[in-house]
């Protein structure tokens, strides 16, 4: 017999591995302990992937595999119980591609004959196709977006973008207004399974951040098609125009939320971006949601391939300063970090705005470590992986990797922050002031990176006119704007 190995981030019953199945051959998987310890992941991730491995391991039986579920402290341990009553002549698995895990499975592999299968349908390409397609740094998101749009024809028409346009990005970018509503996302109660693997988790990882209730994720394919027809059927349409935007009531907006559930293999991307295609929702819309999944997501995955290992460590700005304690109590009187941690700890989520322009911009702005942030990402969010985290926060929030990923930094003032949401209405920091006493902290600060780095982005596209505002200013007032630019970094801890 034969053993199949199935991980926590690949419960899809599309798997190519399964083709391969046979009568008498065991699906193995394991829920290690020493796996969910690799680093303080947040309790409701932990309760995702438990929950949904249990409930996985339920289908199968149901469809007549055989399984054998450990609940272990270490993947060797499982492996040594299952060798012992199965005696498998080979160990079959899907590809991974953190590098954490691979580096395990090789290890495995000096002992045990291992049988690797395609991940796709967990993605659109292979791991070598993803390098081939994203070629050498460095590396541009939209001239591979438009690859993928021609390779697997989607929103073509005789060979050309729909609507004329590859992006309809200009059109998604509208504040939000008062009185703006959202229909709201589904959420799930917890089964029996899921409670007692809440009970785990509040035993075993006490000590793990984040909150545990209410958990709301769907933790089987069903639930998470569920969550799917309720976006693409009533979300969609008012995701595109506010995806940028931010309110303090509405955390949630019109974002799928689907993201949980797509990386652990519940949904497939070309699943949700065919539902999203056949919807009644405006094409910019369903372009930019497209863009997520098919360019980003691709985009995001393949860089990380191409360039690990080594990108773990990418630091260009030399960036060493400490995350703050409120990137785990969510305890500041930034109103914006406030708002864009709170959700993080509550529900290890928010969206992709939130992560980029508020917490990334802080992260570089302030100075932070580089790998600091990124630790912060992957065990904070119930959506991350290494593959996904490392080249979204180092090359796209931080510009860590000097612009292999992405073109300039996503850096912004505060005026961007109020432009861009309602955080600054009753802020303790006034987002129109520079260097007064009550002057938003990313005001100076925005200036103080122009200023350090105005050499290297004189000659950029998309950066050097505001190096040229930058330079054009008076002595005086830019050394005013320095000073509190220092003062601020120096009252990081109190703000």
């Amino acid at each position: 017999m034969r053993s199949f190995w199935i991980f926590g981030n690949q419960l899809s019953h599309e798997l190519e591995l399964f083709d391969h199945v046979e009568s008498d051959d065991v699906i193995v998987i394991i829920e290690a302990t020493s796996r969910a310890t690799w680093r303080p992941y947040h309790k409701q991730k932990l309760v995702l992937i438990f929950s949904a491995m249990r409930h996985f391991a339920e289908e199968l039986r149901e469809k007549g595999y055989t399984v054998d579920y450990h609940e272990a402290d270490s993947f060797q341990d499982a492996w040594d119980d299952h060798f012992t009553r199965y005696e498998p002549e080979e160990i079959h698995y899907t590809a991974v591609t953190d590098a954490a895990m691979e580096k395990k499975l090789k290890q495995f592999g000096q002992q045990h004959k291992l049988v690797e299968h395609t991940d796709v349908p967990l993605f659109y390409l292979t791991k070598k196709e993803a390098v081939d397609t994203i070629g050498n740094a460095p590396w541009r998101m939209d001239r591979f977006y438009r690859q993928m749009r021609k390779r697997f024809d989607v929103l073509l028409e005789d060979g050309k973008p729909r609507g004329g346009k590859w992006s309809f990005d200009a059109d998604n970018r509208q504040p939000p207004k008062d009185g703006l509503t959202f229909p709201a996302p589904i959420h799930f109660r917890p089964d029996a399974i899921t409670k007692d693997v809440i009970e785990k988790v509040n035993r075993d990882f006490a000590d793990h951040p984040g909150d545990i209730t209410p958990f709301v994720w769907p933790v089987t394919r069903s639930e998470a098609r569920r969550a799917l027809k309720r976006f693409v059927e009533e979300r969609l349409e008012t995701f595109g125009p506010y995806q940028d935007a931010m309110l303090s009531d509405n955390q949630d907006m019109s974002h799928s939320l689907l993201s949980a559930a797509i990386n652990i293999g519940l949904l497939t991307p070309d699943e949700v971006v065919q539902a999203a295609i056949a919807s009644d929702a405006p094409l910019a819309s369903v372009e930019g949601f497209v863009r997520q999944l098919l360019g980003w997501r691709e985009y995001m995955r393949a860089v990380y391939v191409a360039s690990m290992p080594g990108y773990e460590s990418v630091n260009t700005f030399k960036h060493e300063r400490d995350l703050p304690h409120y990137f785990w109590d969510a305890e500041t009187d930034m109103h914006c970090v406030h708002q864009s941690v709170k959700p993080v700890i509550e529900r290890a989520h928010n969206h992709h705005i939130q992560r980029l322009m508020v917490l990334g911009n802080f992260a570089t702005l302030f100075e932070v470590s580089p790998q600091q942030t990124s630790d912060w990402f992957n065990e904070m969010y119930i959506d991350a992986y290494d593959w996904v985290v490392l080249p979204n926060v180092l090359g796209m929030a931080l510009h860590a990797d000097g612009g292999k990923l992405a073109t300039k930094p996503y850096i912004a003032s505060g005026k961007y922050i109020d432009k861009m949401s309602d955080y600054c209405k009753g802020c303790k920091y006034n987002p129109k002031h520079t260097t007064e006493e009550d002057a938003c902290p990313f005001n100076a600060l925005y200036w103080n990176f122009i200023d350090k780095h105005e050499e290297r982005f004189a000659k950029n596209q998309r950066m050097k006119m505001m190096v040229r505002n930058w330079q054009g200013r008076d002595d005086d007032v830019k050394a005013d704007i320095l000073a509190k630019a220092r003062q601020t970094i120096h009252d990081t801890d109190s703000l």
